[in-house]
């Protein structure tokens, strides 16, 4: 239906089409744009795999970029649980709730972002897999969010900041570790 394209009007659709209070209105996922890329770029992008990935398989999306951290430009996808038909909202199709379905979503986007990257003739690559499976030594960081981001910016200290921190360290030691060998076998 047409209203599907003003927000209000869809998730006001979403939300009389369950009839139990603790009904599931939407998943979301937080996807991080390359900053490599321009503005409209990172916008192309994430619209595109949003088309491929969601919408051409039947679900409806709503896109809402973040840009207030110029080095954290991310992207909000909400989706409908619900399929649609020309009248409205129809059965929930929880086939999309599937791990293993989000395991391929990750590594969908790693595929659209990296040609994109590569078209653009950036060098950089991103992975969808964690850094164990990837065999690094290094640890992986954790998302402050919003409110520790916050707090970093205004020079307190938070929980995951100290987190972030620690694991700062540890990679960068285990980085010249790394190097050390390679070094040393190189002798």
């Amino acid at each position: 239906p047409e209203w599907v394209q003003d927000r209000n009007r869809l998730w006001n659709e979403v939300e009389k089409s369950e009839t139990r209070k603790n009904s599931q209105l939407a998943r979301e996922i937080n996807v991080a744009l390359p900053r490599e890329l321009s503005n409209e770029q990172q916008t192309e992008l994430i619209k595109n795999y949003v088309q491929t990935e969601f919408v051409n398989k039947g679900m409806v999306a709503d896109i809402a970029i973040h840009r207030d951290d110029k080095e954290n430009p991310h992207a909000h996808v909400m989706m409908t649980t619900r399929e649609i038909s020309e009248e409205g909202f129809t059965v929930k199709n929880r086939d999309w709730n599937d791990r293993e379905l989000l395991n391929q979503w990750r590594e969908q986007w790693a595929d659209h972002a990296n040609k994109a990257l590569e078209k653009e003739g950036i060098q950089e690559r991103i992975s969808h897999l964690s850094h164990e499976a990837r065999g690094l030594e290094q640890m992986p960081t954790v998302h402050l969010g919003h409110v520790a981001s916050a707090m970093e910016k205004e020079g307190k200290m938070s929980d995951r900041g100290n987190i972030n921190r620690d694991r700062q360290e540890y990679n960068r030691l285990v980085v010249d570790l790394q190097k050390y060998r390679e070094e040393k076998q190189v002798l």
